[in-house]
């Protein structure tokens, strides 16, 4: 399904557009607002275009905002901590940041330093509001791979923040300090240990066992259980495998009631850059084929 085809409701326009329930109301009952017109109706549920509600917040996209001389002509290799950075880029409080990391994966760049908390290099700042996208589709700057990390390691070596991330499924470490530091991962305990590297600020680099955060992870639900070695798989596989076009055909489906016996949730991955809810669901492969088989069996 192309761009100009694709349907969207407002609680997909909120989530890929970063507005809100109520804006995206005053702006479709406001014919001046520029809002694109309702494309279908189910029920009482709209739908637009993708297409056009994407136009319609790139033409809402502000100007860069510019930095103060003074900021140009610092340091700009000096380590500025998440305070410092806010108040750099005029924000009142940090938790502009954690928002960008919990729901932007990507768009704010990730820490030069992790220790003792997350650190930024000045330039990296300033590099950053050069280039910072405005407004509307949510392009990604481009990230480094997460590491490949095995669960089946050995249990006692010890993991940094990037191979914690990737086993807890972020999208990156910055993504996973931030959830760290906001006590949103309840589940993983206090390092098992602190390394410190020579002239390094702060007491340390965290790290944790590898069997420690596996047990998170198992129980988060990001890893499934351990005497489960059932093939899970998400939205997308499961559409080819019922023959529905895309994972978006899929889950409309389930979510009309099309699906019921897919209701129950075999487990959860979490999305990458959650704030630690399950996001995106899993099913077992043979749970699907077997739907599909009786789905193509004549009655």
């Amino acid at each position: 399904m192309s761009s100009a085809d694709r349907l969207v409701d407002t609680a997909q326009i909120v989530s890929e557009f970063g507005t809100s329930k109520p804006r995206v109301s005053d702006w479709s009952n406001n014919p001046d607002s520029g809002f694109p017109a309702v494309a279908h109706t189910e029920g009482r549920k709209r739908f637009w275009r993708y297409a056009e509600v994407e136009a319609f917040f790139a033409r809402r996209a502000p100007k860069k905002r510019a930095l103060p001389a003074a900021v140009l002509d610092a340091d700009q290799d000096e380590l500025l901590t998440k305070r410092e950075v806010a108040q750099l880029l005029g924000y009142t409080r940090t938790s502009t940041i954690d928002g960008y990391f919990r729901d932007r994966p990507g768009y704010f760049p990730e820490p030069d330093e992790d220790i003792d908390g997350p650190m930024w290099r000045r330039g990296t700042i300033v590099a950053w509001v050069a280039s910072r996208p405005g407004k509307g589709r949510r392009s990604s700057a481009p990230t480094a791979e997460r590491p490949e990390v095995s669960a089946n390691g050995d249990p006692d070596e010890l993991l940094g923040t990037a191979e914690v991330a990737a086993l807890l499924g972020y999208g990156s470490p910055a993504s996973f300090s931030s959830a760290l530091y906001q006590g949103r991962i309840p589940e993983l305990p206090e390092p098992d240990a602190l390394q410190k590297a020579e002239g390094s600020r702060g007491p340390g680099r965290k790290k944790w066992r590898r069997a420690t955060v596996v047990a998170v992870a198992r129980e988060r639900g990001v890893l499934p259980p351990a005497d489960q070695n059932e093939d899970l798989v998400g939205a997308a596989e499961a559409a080819r495998i019922l023959g529905y076009s895309n994972a978006d055909s899929f889950i409309s489906a389930l979510g009309h009631g099309l699906l019921p016996d897919l209701e129950q949730r075999d487990g959860y991955e979490y999305r990458r850059g959650s704030g630690g809810r399950p996001r995106q669901q899993r099913w077992k492969r043979s749970r699907l084929e077997d739907l599909a088989s009786r789905r193509s069996s004549p009655t």
